[in-house]
């Protein structure tokens, strides 16, 4: 593998990193630059999604994340004039109670430095760090590499060339992309031109809480104020459809004095500006996500207005998505229908966001409710959560399939609507018992689904079953895919005697047994109908849902050059 160059990344934001952890966590060698001199310290995109957060919980580095972040703040509303007064209180996102298939229910908050932060010590651990002050000048697709010209800025100002070869380019340079540039890629879209706004870190004094302190309208000129994860900082969001953006400087005297006059407020100070910059909400995205050995990501691709707070997350589930892709191409085993399938499922997804969160935007910009209610409110489906994003989904993927003789339905209470789908997430389910003489704990299947390999979930008492289903694994190339037998609550098993019970044992990774009942239900297999093989991919989606071993083969022949 170390004969073929690196996966060359440029920019290292959240979606860079993310993107950079998974193919080294999978050994593949990565070259990962950012223009900047030094590592900035910024609050903004610091909403984390469930949907995030399981992705966070895959790559190892949740507890982390889980330690440094907050829940999500709930909105204090002021009254004006006087600006003191508390008119209203109101969760940002309700708090959801966690469930057996989905235990991330609910928004945290991480101030995004502190997110990247994080991010690089995993990467450290890899050998590999973000090269500051290197920039991305021009590029070429050679057809079976490509040939970048970077230059590196040094701190005195000298600037110094360099001719790079690179298996693929990402371009996760954020919404002015030179990677979508020099690729001629169109950005589709347009500015909300009747708002202006500003983002700033701050460090003031006169508000101690926690909350997310409002004052105005977004319809007219609205001022809040949030304390972030960063000590001794908060983040100013101000904007609406009056407000003047040159009424107001990036110095502390000049934004105190527009903060007072916007609050009413003459005891909030602020007495030093980390960043500061003016803002035009923008939605815009490309059609195609990529052009030969070259891919899109994260605001690359895709920007989105502030509400809602979809932007690093879209950006998280693009980066996830791709890298197990760019993994098996880097060894040369990914099908070309795999890779072109990346724009296929993930473009989709993405105008899908861009049009509730636009939504989101020009109902706020009228009326400012509770983003709490209307990120997650659904009249066709009042239980679900959108931009959580645990619903979305690639049934429509020509990667996925799914092959069963018989209906399948939700078992128990289980909701129809969740029946999970070839293409949908694949859920959690606890209280399963590991029977490896080395484990012999409770588990949960998450603990198993990781971005460095397939996870074949066989459903399935049958000793001719189970071994059929093995044997068709066999034939996938090594480490693309792990396999985890999981056997019904009720089977009797030895566990000082598993291997000799089990004539297979030897040959499947992992077996479980569904002690919770948790598994079998969730996943709606019902073995007096038959037995079931569900194939979870690396970016924890269900890939296949099969019944007989010919069906597994089938799977990986769409995806795999084998």
């Amino acid at each position: 593998m170390s004969e073929t160059p690196p996966i060359l990344i440029a920019g290292a934001g959240p979606v860079g990193l993310v993107l950079a952890l998974c193919l080294r966590q999978n050994g593949v060698p990565v070259r990962i630059i950012d223009k900047d001199l030094t590592h900035h310290v910024r609050a903004r995109a610091s909403g984390i999604m469930p949907r995030t957060l399981e992705i966070y919980n895959f790559l190892g580095i949740l507890s982390d994340v889980m330690k440094a972040s907050r829940p999500a703040p709930t909105l204090c509303n002021y009254e004006l004039p006087g600006g003191t007064k508390v008119a209203s209180t109101f969760p940002m996102f309700v708090y959801n109670e966690p469930r057996p298939d989905r235990p991330y229910l609910n928004v945290r908050t991480l101030a995004q430095n502190i997110t990247m932060s994080i991010l690089r010590s995993y990467l450290a651990k890899l050998d590999c760090e973000v090269e500051l002050g290197t920039a991305l000048d021009s590029f070429e697709d050679r057809g079976d590499h490509i040939l970048a010209k970077l230059v590196r800025k040094a701190s005195d100002g000298t600037e110094v060339t360099e001719s790079y070869t690179a298996s693929y380019l990402v371009g996760a340079d954020g919404s002015h992309s030179i990677v979508r540039k020099r690729l001629n890629i169109a950005f589709d879209g347009e500015p909300f031109e009747q708002m202006n706004m500003l983002f700033a870190d701050v460090r003031i004094r006169g508000i101690e809480n926690t909350h997310w302190n409002k004052w105005g309208e977004l319809a007219d000129c609205m001022v809040t104020i949030r304390k972030t994860e960063n000590e001794d900082s908060y983040w100013l969001l101000a904007g609406g459809g009056n407000f003047d953006p040159t009424s107001v400087r990036g110095e502390p005297e000049y934004l105190t004095e527009w903060i007072g006059k916007m609050t009413g407020r003459d005891d909030i100070k602020v007495v030093a500006v980390q960043t500061f910059a003016n803002y035009k909400p923008q939605m815009r995205m490309v059609q195609q996500f990529s052009k030969g050995r070259v891919y899109l990501a994260g605001d690359a691709a895709h920007v989105h207005s502030p509400a809602g707070g979809q932007g690093m997350n879209n950006g998280v589930g693009d980066a996830y998505a791709l890298a197990w892709r760019l993994s098996l191409a880097y060894r040369n085993l990914a099908s070309e229908g795999l890779l072109s399938s990346y724009t296929e499922e993930r473009a989709p997804i993405i105008k899908g966001m861009l049009e509730r969160t636009t939504a989101l935007l020009k109902k706020a910009s009228i009326e400012w409710g509770s983003f709490g209610t209307l990120a997650n409110e659904d009249p066709k489906r009042k239980h679900k959560l959108p931009l959580y994003q645990l619903d979305l989904h690639y049934r429509w993927s020509r990667v996925v399939s799914e092959e069963t003789s018989y209906t399948r339905r939700a078992i128990g209470d289980e909701d129809e609507d969740d029946l999970v789908r070839a293409g949908d997430r694949a859920p959690d389910a606890p209280g399963l018992v590991d029977l490896s003489p080395t484990e012999s704990s409770m588990k949960t299947l998450f603990q198993y689904f990781k971005p460095t390999h397939h996870t074949a979930l066989i459903f399935s008492s049958s000793e001719t079953a189970i071994e059929a289903f093995v044997s068709a694994l066999a034939v996938v190339p090594a480490n693309v895919v792990r396999s985890v037998v999981i056997l019904p609550g009720d089977t009797v098993v030895r566990a000082d005697n598993i291997d000799s019970d089990f004539a297979w044992r030897s040959r499947v990774d992992h077996v479980l047994k569904d002690c919770g009942t948790h598994a079998y239900k969730i996943y709606a297999v019902d073995l007096s109908k038959g037995d079931a093989a569900i194939i979870v991919r690396p970016d924890g989606m269900v890939g296949a849902i099969v019944e007989g071993a010919d069906s597994i083969k089938r799977y990986f022949r769409n995806i795999l050059r084998v």
